[in-house]
């Protein structure tokens, strides 16, 4: 793997994704140490070099031999083509690029959603994304599509009723968009929380099956309900720390909590009334 040089991708310092598949690239040997900075420490050279607003959206990698600014999938192309020049010719085509551009933006308008960073401090350039309602949208019916078909797994690995699961969840998060609604002033924000479900539900969601499939596998119900208690309790502390992140109405966490611990008791008494059919 040779790593690429001269070349320094700029990156979104208060986002943990972003800052987390950058370091793993600095670490595999893709790019130079130094061929990574958040923006925040960028010169102001380079940052008149950007198109701040593409910037946000699309992460920028500059060429301080020649000054030149690749955007996104342009950018992040060239540092996988370098280190792995057996893909190049896939990774260079622009039809290889268009069928990944999709899924490129609908992770970067909603990676501060996903990732659950904080804001930035007062005073400095927001290198956030643009709300997006599409994008948003996309997220929220991703992740809710998903912990919808992890419940109906889990009901069906638990001998209950997929319909009376998902009825009881259905109304959980009825629940929790009442207090959204009344909590949140901004329509912006009211979308942003029902994302921020939507994640929280693909986490818990994918617990729910792990949980019951070691409860099969091993005949312990017991490990169900232990798995699910742990779970729920970091379900949570998640939704506590995104709260506090986003400055939205504490009494979200109230609402959040009570439907959590409800749900985990429904469960135990679906499963000792054997609510199968």
């Amino acid at each position: 793997m040779e790593t690429l040089k001269t070349k320094t991708l700029v990156y979104d310092e208060n986002c943990p994704m972003c800052t987390w598949y950058i370091s793993k690239m600095v670490n595999t040997g893709m790019i130079e140490k130094n061929g990574r900075v958040p923006f925040e420490q960028l010169d102001i050279d380079n940052q008149c070099r950007l198109d701040l607003k593409r910037a946000r959206h699309e992460i920028p990698m500059i060429d301080q031999t020649t000054g030149v600014v690749l955007y996104g999938l342009d950018a992040l192309t060239v540092v996988f083509a370098n280190s792995y020049p057996v893909l190049k010719p896939l990774i260079n085509r622009n039809w290889f690029k268009a069928v990944l551009k999709p899924l490129y933006y609908f992770i970067s308008y909603n990676r501060r959603i996903i990732a659950g960073g904080a804001p930035e401090r007062p005073g400095t350039f927001s290198f956030a994304p643009d709300f997006n309602l599409g994008w948003r949208l996309a997220l929220i019916a991703v992740g809710f599509g998903y912990t919808a078909l992890c419940i109906y797994v889990f009901a069906l690995l638990m001998a209950l009723s997929p319909v009376l699961l998902l009825s009881c969840v259905t109304l959980y998060f009825l629940l929790l968009l009442g207090f959204d609604l009344n909590g949140n002033k901004t329509r912006e924000s009211q979308w942003d929380y029902l994302a921020h479900l939507a994640v929280l539900g693909f986490i818990e969601g994918t617990l729910f099956v792990i949980t019951a499939l070691l409860a099969r596998l091993t005949g312990l119900t017991g490990l169900m309900f232990a798995g699910q208690g742990a779970g729920r309790l970091f379900a949570i502390w998640l939704h506590a720390k995104r709260v506090k992140n986003n400055r939205y109405a504490k009494s979200l966490n109230y609402a959040f909590a009570f439907g959590a611990i409800a749900l985990v008791v429904l469960i135990a008494v679906f499963k000792n009334q054997n609510l199968h059919v």
